[in-house]
Order: C-alpha cells, then sequence, then structure tokens
C-alpha cells in the first residue's frame, strides 16, 4: 500500500528541514493547497531560478497560479521588512516618499478612507495587511481551485502596491535590497510574474530593468575598492553616491 505523503511542516520542524517532504509533481498532487506546496517546494529547491517559478505549468490555471505566487509572495515580504528592522523606522522615515529621477512622490495609506499620510514603516505594513486580507476574502476569492472574474480584477493593484515596498527599499536602503535579493530573488521574482502574465509594467515596477547588472557591477566595485590600498572612506562614500545616481537615472518612469 502506497503511504500517503503529508505535505505539512509539524510544530517544531527546525528551519533547515522546513518544506522537506519527497518531491511530487504537480499533477501527482492532490488537494487544495497542491498548488501552494508545488511553489514552495520549487523555491526551496531553488529560488533564483525564478523563470522555472513562475512558468505555467500546462495542467494549471492562469489566475489561480498567479494567486498562488501572490500569497507566497505576501508570506514573504513579512520577512522582507523584518530584514530592515532598525531602518524603517518613523524617526528615519515620517512619511512614504519616493524619489525617481529628481521626482519626489509621497504614498498615502488607503487603510484609511480617506487615504491618509503615514510613516513609511506603517504605509508598508498596512499595505501587506491589506493585501492579505484581499487574498483571503472568500467574496473575492471563493475557491482556490478557480478565480473569478472579479478577483482577477485585483491582481494589478496589488502588484502595483507591493512594487512601491521594493522600491522604497531598493532606493532608499540599496544594500539592504541587494543582500537580501542575492539570497532570496525576491523581487527577480515578483517582476517576472508580473511582466510575464501582464500584471505590472517596468513603469510601474519603479526599479531599473536592469537592476541585476547594477547590482553586480556594485559587487564587482565593491571588491577592487577593498584590494585598492589607498581607497579611504571618502572615496568609498563617492563611489556609493554614484551608484545611487546610476540606478536612479536609469529608471524614467514616472510614479
Amino acid at each position: 500500500m502506497t503511504q500517503k505523503i503529508v505535505r505539512r511542516n509539524r510544530k517544531g520542524t527546525k528551519n533547515k528541514d522546513l518544506f522537506k517532504w519527497p518531491n511530487e509533481t504537480l499533477d501527482e498532487m492532490d488537494g487544495a493547497l497542491r498548488t501552494q506546496q508545488h511553489i514552495q517546494r520549487m523555491i526551496q529547491e531553488d529560488a533564483s531560478d525564478v523563470w522555472k517559478l513562475v512558468r505555467l505549468p500546462k495542467s494549471q490555471d492562469k489566475h489561480v497560479w498567479i494567486y498562488e505566487h501572490l500569497r507566497q509572495i505576501v508570506i514573504e515580504l513579512n520577512e522582507f521588512c523584518v530584514f530592515h528592522n532598525g531602518v524603517w523606522t518613523v524617526e528615519n522615515h515620517p512619511d512614504m516618499r519616493l524619489k525617481i529621477n529628481g521626482e519626489e512622490t509621497a504614498f498615502f495609506s488607503s487603510a484609511f478612507y480617506p487615504p491618509k499620510k503615514v510613516p513609511a514603516i506603517d504605509y508598508i505594513t498596512q499595505t501587506i495587511e491589506q493585501t492579505q486580507d484581499t487574498l483571503n476574502n472568500s467574496t473575492l476569492f471563493p475557491s482556490r481551485a478557480f478565480i473569478p472574474q472579479k478577483g482577477q480584477q485585483e491582481f494589478q493593484n496589488i502588484f502595483r502596491r507591493l512594487a512601491r515596498i521594493f522600491a522604497f527599499s531598493f532606493y532608499e536602503y540599496p544594500d539592504y535590497f541587494k543582500k537580501y535579493e542575492e539570497e532570496h530573488h525576491l523581487f527577480k521574482r515578483f517582476k517576472t510574474l508580473g511582466l510575464e502574465f501582464d500584471m505590472i509594467t517596468q513603469q510601474n515596477l519603479l526599479i531599473p530593468e536592469n537592476v541585476g547588472e547594477l547590482l553586480q557591477s556594485e559587487k564587482t566595485n565593491s571588491q577592487e575598492n577593498n584590494q585598492n590600498e589607498n581607497s579611504n572612506d571618502s572615496n568609498d562614500d563617492e563611489d556609493s553616491d554614484s551608484l545611487l545616481d546610476d540606478l536612479i537615472s536609469d529608471d524614467e518612469g514616472e510614479l
């Protein structure tokens, strides 16, 4: 008799053992959570292969696929926020602002009616909470197997709002963004998913299209500077400012 595979992290499971159940294809899996568990399993295997992660399986409904990916991205965005603990503070950012191409735009939290100005950390956490509430709304998403039209219409708004969280990290704390992205590839997955299924435009992503090349270039420059015995703190600051100017100037989109 074939033993049923239980795809569940039991209480007390160590981090290194999370999601370590046997491999199965999506077609071999069953249950309402099979798509979510399949995505989580692929992330565990190789989070860097984002094209493999977002590629639509032949037997999978497209809108269910997008929905489940968004649920997973929101889960990971909570960790992304914790990673910025200590810098995303009310004192550092009393409101949510982005400055791109010399133009500064303030964002108001839609958690209130009418929307109002809140500290950046509140804007970010409220956006994540709102997104979770939307994705868990049984009127919009009554089933994990089928997404009605009214639920599909929420996707683009969700992508646009979540993109601001990544952009805030990218422009305000590029070192934090780079370090997290190198390990988790979360923005790259978010971007690839959105562009692949026309859920967001490159302009609304707010981050330059060649972000990967820019971050790699920064890493190379940093290594060269460390090898230069004549380098000093002043030169390091100038290199950092020059990089950030390049990152901003490459994004010609408006908010």
